[in-house]
């Protein structure tokens, strides 16, 4: 199939709410095939473990890159030249050099993917609403996926024109700076106008301000029907602030209950998110010993736990590397091994941050079987 004709399947499929797995393989092995024939440095990989279109029968066979390959080589099913956007990770502990390339050849596709399973999650009402960003402006920041999916959110369902009834949305950082102040201002509009609001931003960048607020002795009330979504960890930060600490810091601070705060998950080398809530209820594993937060993915997405050393999928309720398979990542490889640990419950997942280099032998061998094909 071409590169249309395969989207507009995703599209369909996407739209559709399809939950049945023989459709999702159907449309997941067109893809591989399609990848399989358009991605050399894949296709390469593919022949040397002995998987080809020919011989594979479910999505669970297609081989999995690992995220460490965007980094070392351009995983791509078109000429990168024609690429519609390219998002770079984070690079926050390995430096400008070592970030990932995630070539995105229909930005249609991508923001689909973000609104069809942003809403459900943050928006079930589907009605426009202020929303605070507290990460830079997609201008500042044009090769970020996080950016380009909140200016999508912001976009499609920010309120854009202040009256004294309504607030505008805003960005709160800036040219490299917390615009505190200004933020300050505009959460005490919310509180006196009486209108519900949208906090959107990465965890860290939650906490600067939140530290702010607790240095000048701020606090708000924020109007019932307030939410909040933060992304990201801490890894290479110079503070780590727990969870839970951060749902007391929430309600202490904005007035929000720690069920309307929801936490996204993903990356720079997926074209789709993960969450672990629905505003208002979070999703909670119950057989797992303590009470944690569970992530579901969209149905256009499938997730497996792997073993760290044998990359064998792990029964319930172990541990392993998580792996996804991600229809809307089209235009590079579906199937994507991460560094993240995290324990299976059934088709979701608990996430536990990232593995540790002694983890990740099974990504290091799939490496190896990469770049010997170079």
């Amino acid at each position: 199939m071409r590169a249309k004709e395969l989207d507009e399947a995703i599209f369909e499929f996407m739209a559709k709410g399809n939950k049945k797995d023989e459709k999702f393989n159907e449309l997941a092995l067109q893809i591989f095939a399609y990848q399989f024939e358009r991605n050399e440095p894949y296709r390469s990989f593919c022949l040397r473990k002995g998987k080809t279109p020919e011989v594979i029968s479910h999505w669970s066979e297609i081989p999995p890159v690992p995220t460490q390959a965007f980094k070392l080589m351009d995983l791509a099913c078109e000429p990168i030249e024609s690429a519609q956007a390219i998002f770079l990770s984070s690079g926050t502990t390995q430096g400008e050099g070592k970030r990932s390339k995630h070539f995105i050849f229909n930005l249609c596709l991508y923001e689909t993917s973000v609104l069809l399973w942003f809403e459900p999650h943050l928006l079930p009402e589907r009605k426009s609403m202020p929303i605070a960003v507290l990460f830079p402006p997609p201008h500042e920041f044009p090769n970020s996926s996080l950016g380009h999916m909140l200016s999508t959110i912001v976009r499609k369902w920010g309120s854009s024109k202040e009256s004294e009834e309504r607030l505008s949305s805003n960005w709160f950082i800036q040219c490299g700076k917390l615009l505190a102040e200004e933020m300050e201002n505009w959460l005490k509009s919310a509180e006196s106008k009486g209108q519900p609001v949208m906090l959107l931003g990465t965890s860290f960048s939650f906490v600067h301000f939140l530290d702010w607020c607790l240095q000048h002795r701020l606090s708000f009330r924020l109007p019932e029907g307030s939410r909040l979504m933060d992304t990201g960890g801490f890894k290479g930060r110079s503070r780590e602030v727990k969870r839970n600490e951060l749902y007391r810091l929430y309600e202490q601070v904005f007035g929000i209950p720690s069920e309307w705060c929801i936490n996204e998950y993903g990356m720079a080398e997926l074209s789709s998110q993960f969450y672990d809530g629905i505003v208002g209820h979070s999703f909670f594993a119950t057989n797992v010993g303590a009470k944690q937060r569970l992530y579901r993915p969209p149905h256009w997405v499938k997730t497996r736990i792997l073993e760290p050393e044998t990359l064998e999928e792990v029964n319930d309720g172990e541990i392993g590397l998580l792996c996804h398979y991600d229809l809307a990542n089209r235009g590079s490889v579906m199937a994507v091994l991460t560094e993240d640990l995290g324990i299976k419950v059934g088709e979701n997942f608990i996430l536990l941050g990232r593995a540790k280099g002694s983890d990740l032998r099974g990504c290091s061998v799939l490496m190896d079987e990469l770049l010997s094909e170079q």
